[in-house]
């Protein structure tokens, strides 16, 4: 009988997890949906995305005077600094300083770039260059192309 009872329990379990994975999916897109038409919720939308990546104490920076951080997170202990970009055309390189800055201040090991579009080839060679500066910088974070389409 108690098979039984642990049986159910752990169906119930499994189903409960595969519509609050589907639940959440939809609200992502939602967001996203919304964040493509202001920049303010695309930092939202990218907030709930790292969140839902395997990033932890996840949170939005100021609207201003926040050093060039738009995200702080954490990924396996290290802090994570990410500059959120939404372009109707390509990032480009003046993204660097601004991460690499941010970091210091805030005391990151990471960096990354979170956009609906596409780097720039100069703004790759940058990001190149500071993965082999062997400065304090020791990984480099890409999200790009973020669609509803993803989702």
């Amino acid at each position: 009988m108690i098979y039984v009872i642990l049986s159910l329990l752990s169906f119930s379990l499994l189903v409960f997890l595969v519509l609050w994975r589907r639940r959440r999916k939809k609200d992502l897109r939602d967001l996203l949906e919304v964040g493509l038409k202001n920049p303010y919720q695309f930092e939202e939308f990218a907030k709930e995305y790292l969140k839902e990546h395997g990033f932890r104490s996840v949170r939005t920076t100021r609207k201003s005077k926040d050093f060039g951080a738009d995200i702080v997170a954490k990924r396996k202990g290290s802090t994570v600094i990410f500059q959120v970009k939404k372009r109707n055309s390509t990032v480009e390189k003046e993204v660097v300083k601004e991460l690499v800055a941010a970091a210091y201040i805030y005391g990151a090991t990471e960096v990354g770039i979170f956009t609906n579009n596409e780097l720039s080839n100069s703004l790759k060679e940058e990001l190149d260059g500071l993965k082999r500066s062997g400065g304090f910088i020791k990984k480099v974070h890409v999200i790009k192309n973020i669609n509803p389409e993803e989702f």
